[in-house]
């Protein structure tokens, strides 16, 4: 009405000026996807004019979506072609030392390498197996992880740890009990974790398991793998296995590097989601920086000077607890995983594809985020989308920002 009264008996040039003048409003209220899609969340889409954005500058916890942001900083940190390493020491009384520093790709099928390998080094007897994994401090902060949660994608970090601290384990209907996985044998500890579960394959977060031993059931889990594959190799250890620092007099028989490199590392931490290898690199970002030992208060600062000196970002737009996101603490602002995702984009293909979408999702119990890149032959433009609430309406929210994103 008021326009009509304001353009009443005007000529058609002063129409199209009024017009003009009011097409930023008009286009903003056209073009915004259906109000009940957000009930609490916030979104930008780069390269839409005018901006596709919509509480960009308040803090929401983003999940998963800050994997990127983590592999960002350990590739700029670290550099593309860090590997991790895990190193092996022989003392006098031919005791094995082994101490970890973070590698998250020791698997079953690492560590059979390992052990072939110290075989061609003349390694025929081990009196006893010591395992240090001194390297990382987190027992004495609270865990930005759930701490209740059986979730193997949930498992804690360690110095030194094997198969993502996830023990695979199978049990028969006649409640026979064999490794879940043929590349890992049965262990002990797999007949102990176990019991009472109904028939079928479990992956078990090591960390469920009972702690009230001297040993904590991840380095039992080392140990007991690491003792079987020695022996398979013929490699005869005679007092088994417990936790013990390395002799700083020692120096390595053997250093085993990470057989990936630092940029396929994370490609396998965004493709799968994987919240042990994000602490991981998280954890090491700090001890990277600030010396070891590895602890959540030192990659946390790491992340935060990172964040503001290299990526200009206000203290005020993040708080980072974790590399993985599983935190509900972590916050970010769309405009804030905007700037992280623009310093992205070399890395971009690393991200999962969906035709002209690379993507990264973001999932807890009301939180349901994305963040990536739409694509076209010409250029590829960040957006983010970041969604707390019981309605989860990403899907709806991405197709239509993505399609208003074509027309521009």
């Amino acid at each position: 009405m008021r326009c009509a009264n304001l353009c009443k008996g005007r000529p058609s040039s002063f129409l199209a000026v009024v017009l003009l003048f009011l097409l930023p409003t008009v286009a903003w209220s056209s073009t915004l996807p259906p109000s009940h899609l957000i009930q609490e969340g916030g979104f930008v889409v780069e390269g839409s004019s005018p901006p596709l954005q919509h509480q960009q500058d308040i803090l929401f916890t983003p999940a998963s979506t800050l994997k990127i942001f983590t592999c960002l900083a350990a590739i700029e940190k670290l550099g593309k072609n860090f590997r991790f390493e895990t190193h092996f020491f022989l003392d006098d009384k031919n005791n094995l030392y082994v101490k970890g520093f973070g590698d998250p790709f020791l698997t079953s099928e690492t560590l059979a390498a390992i052990c072939a390998r110290l075989k061609k080094l003349n390694l025929l007897r081990v009196n006893t197996l010591y395992l240090d994994d001194s390297s990382f401090n987190l027992k004495d902060e609270s865990t930005p992880l759930p701490g209740n949660s059986s979730n193997p994608y949930d498992a804690p970090s360690g110095a030194l740890a094997v198969n993502f601290n996830a023990l695979p384990v199978k049990v028969d209907q006649n409640g026979t009990i064999s490794s879940g996985e043929p590349q890992t044998p049965l262990l002990p500890l797999m007949g102990e974790a176990a019991i009472g579960l109904p028939s079928g394959f479990h992956r078990l977060n090591i960390a469920t398991l009972d702690q009230s031993s001297t040993i904590s059931p991840a380095l039992r889990y080392v140990g007991e793998l690491f003792s079987t594959l020695l022996q398979k190799e013929k490699i005869n250890l005679i007092n088994g296995f417990s936790a013990k620092t390395v002799p700083a007099t020692l120096s390595p028989i053997y250093i085993h590097k990470s057989e990936q490199a630092l940029v396929e590392t994370t490609r396998a931490c965004l493709l799968y989601s994987n919240n042990f290898i994000a602490n991981q690199l998280f954890l090491r970002l700090g001890m990277q920086t600030y010396g070891g030992p590895a602890t959540w208060k030192k990659s946390r600062d790491f992340m935060a000077h990172y964040a503001i000196n290299s990526l200009m970002l206000s203290p005020q737009s993040f708080t980072i607890k974790d590399g993985s996101g599983l935190s509900r603490k972590n916050k970010i602002t769309a405009s804030a995983l905007i700037t992280v995702l623009n310093k992205f984009k070399p890395y971009a293909h690393l991200l999962n594809r969906r035709g002209s979408i690379l993507l990264k999702s973001g999932t807890l119990e009301g939180v349901y985020c994305y963040a990536g890149y739409f694509k076209n032959s010409i250029r590829i433009d960040a957006f983010v989308i970041l969604l707390n609430q019981h309605l989860n309406n990403r899907e709806q929210l991405l197709n239509a920002l993505f399609a208003l994103h074509k027309k521009q």
